[in-house]
């Protein structure tokens, strides 16, 4: 259980994304998560241009930077491990030594990059990969099969099956099927863990400033 999940830290690695769309991705875990984090703190993390970086290395280096409830969503590609080329680049992954999770943009474009609509389905499938990564920082567990949640969309815990897809079909299939409200079995454990808090209302800190600054 972590100490401090109210309060989450957003950070941006790399250029992907605009400081207004990293504002957005902050506002919508506040709506999605608002009975559980009530304050945003949005930053950005200077780090040297890559392809791809080791996605274990960059949650540990989150965390000795950062510190506590942390989300890092990087364009980079993120590797794991894994020997089999198929799966070991990820879309996201959460670190169970420490709380942070991270999130990759690299395959979450759409083919083309060229308008306003593309732009948005861009940054909606971030937003929902970074919801389940999230949801495994509070505890939560991958959903294998196809569960909705109230709205008929696919709970954001919802996995499939990665290997019944291959990557741009999986995004479609999964990613896009997700909605933002989790699904009651979900809530009904996050509720039974961190409770339902009272404030006046979520805070998102809007202080996008290079660490140590």
């Amino acid at each position: 259980m972590m100490k401090n999940s109210s309060e989450i830290n957003i950070v941006r690695i790399g250029s992907d994304i605009t400081y207004s769309s990293l504002k957005k991705i902050g506002d919508g875990i506040l709506e999605s998560f608002r009975d559980f984090i009530k304050k945003v703190n949005l930053s950005h993390h200077n780090s040297p241009v890559v392809e791809s970086i080791d996605a274990q290395l960059l949650t540990m280096v989150l965390d000795e930077e950062y510190s506590g409830h942390t989300l890092g969503i990087t364009d980079a590609d993120l590797k794991t491990g894994d020997e089999d080329e198929f799966y070991n680049s990820i879309l996201g992954g959460k670190n169970p030594q420490n709380d942070v999770a991270v999130v990759s943009t690299s395959r979450l474009s759409p083919e083309k990059l060229d308008s306003e609509r593309e732009y948005d389905l861009f940054i909606d499938r971030t937003l929902k990969v970074s919801l389940h990564e999230v949801g495994h920082n509070f505890g939560l567990t991958d959903h294998a099969s196809y569960k909705p949640a109230a709205d008929g969309l696919l709970c954001p815990m919802s996995r499939g099956e990665f290997n019944q897809f291959g990557y741009r079909g999986y995004i479609k299939v999964i990613v896009d099927g997700r909605g933002k409200i989790f699904c009651d079995d979900c809530v009904t454990f996050l509720r039974s863990i961190y409770g339902r808090r009272n404030s006046s209302g979520p805070l998102l800190k809007d202080a996008l400033v290079p660490a140590g600054l």
